[in-house]
């Protein structure tokens, strides 16, 4: 007779096991995990295991089999939203340790942690991951085209998405801009931490805010941290008379997405709009992933009903690739983005 599968909270001391499982052929293949990763690099990893994130493992007897986590967004405006992960060991998939897992998730995240949106990625080959998600309500709303390398190519992946309870959507229009200065000159540089006044200030203007996930009434140091540049990534700012009214930022990608890279902002002061400053900072940031960082995969997300950024977006090769619903709150309800991205060969 098989032992009892038993569902609880991972320990500290379970690391080993779940890095054993993570290692694993199958479940890499269906993974962002590379070969031999380290207990003491997942020691690291899952210092993170505190609020608001949760992990659960899925014991047969004393060993552990399968273990499945959910991380709430960080952004406050998305703090309805959590990501899924899950692996299962090699020798237990098909005996429903991922239904168990993911029965024990849903009810966490519904009826004790709030959560109104659920979302994964999955590989488009992953049949089997594939007929879990649905079976609990997860639906197909993104496809992200080469997006991760696995066995020497590039594969694509889905966004799953999964609402609980009605999530009614935003549908107020954008704020007007301002009457348009009748001439701006500005000049293109790297971003600086000095700049962080000048970004509060027009992260506070009311377009500038909707079109983004920043919050009213924030300060400087606020923004601090938001100035930062990871390693691989870039910054740069469209300045006018010496003062910050536009900025771009590019994410690079890690790991298995190192060839990949993503726009996490780009914004212009309302006051200067109409004066090609964000078509400068978008050619120019896409210069710096397409002739010196060699990414051939760049991403954003859109709202959905921001049609000039959408069309601006278009212009330079990027096309929809789904719409994930209910994404961000915005003006008292819930909007949808359009996540958008451009492939091109590496060279």
């Amino acid at each position: 007779m098989p032992p009892q599968i038993t569902i609880r909270a991972m320990r500290e001391s379970d690391v080993p096991a779940t890095t054993a499982l993570r290692n694993m052929p199958r479940v890499r293949w269906g993974t962002l995990a590379r070969p031999y990763e380290s207990v003491a690099y997942w020691y690291t990893q899952n210092a993170g295991r505190a609020a608001p994130n949760r992990f659960l493992v899925a014991c047969a007897g004393d060993e552990v089999v399968g273990q499945i986590s959910v991380h709430p967004i960080k952004y406050v405006r998305r703090a309805h939203c959590a990501n899924i992960g899950i692996c299962v060991h090699d020798d237990w998939q098909g005996r429903g340790i991922g239904t168990a897992l993911f029965e024990a998730l849903i009810d966490l995240a519904d009826n004790w942690l709030g959560l109104r949106r659920l979302e994964l990625t999955v590989y488009t080959d992953n049949a089997r991951a594939l007929a879990l998600y649905r079976k609990f309500g997860f639906e197909v709303e993104t496809t992200f085209r080469a997006e991760t390398f696995r066995d020497g190519s590039m594969v694509d992946s889905y966004q799953m998405g999964r609402l609980h309870a009605e999530v009614p959507l935003d549908t107020a229009p954008y704020p007007a801009p301002p009457p348009r200065l009748p001439s701006v000159s500005f000049s293109l540089r790297a971003a600086e931490p000095e700049d962080v006044d000048a970004l509060a200030e027009m992260m506070a203007q009311p377009l500038a805010r909707h079109g983004t996930i920043a919050l009213p009434h924030c300060t400087p140091d606020d923004f601090r941290a938001g100035m930062a540049v990871a390693p691989g990534g870039q910054a740069i700012a469209a300045v006018s008379d010496g003062k910050l009214v536009g900025l771009c930022k590019l994410a690079p990608g890690v790991g298995r997405r190192s060839h990949t890279g993503y726009v996490d902002l780009l914004a212009v002061h309302d006051a200067y709009h109409g004066h090609g400053i964000g078509k400068a900072l978008f050619e120019a940031m896409l210069d710096v992933a397409d002739n010196w960082l060699n990414l051939s995969r760049l991403s954003l997300h859109v709202f959905a009903d921001n049609a000039p950024a959408i069309a601006l977006y278009t212009r330079y090769g990027f096309v929809p690739e789904g719409r994930t619903r209910r994404d961000v709150f915005r003006a008292g309800a819930f909007a949808d983005s359009a996540p958008m991205a451009r492939l091109r060969p590496l060279r």
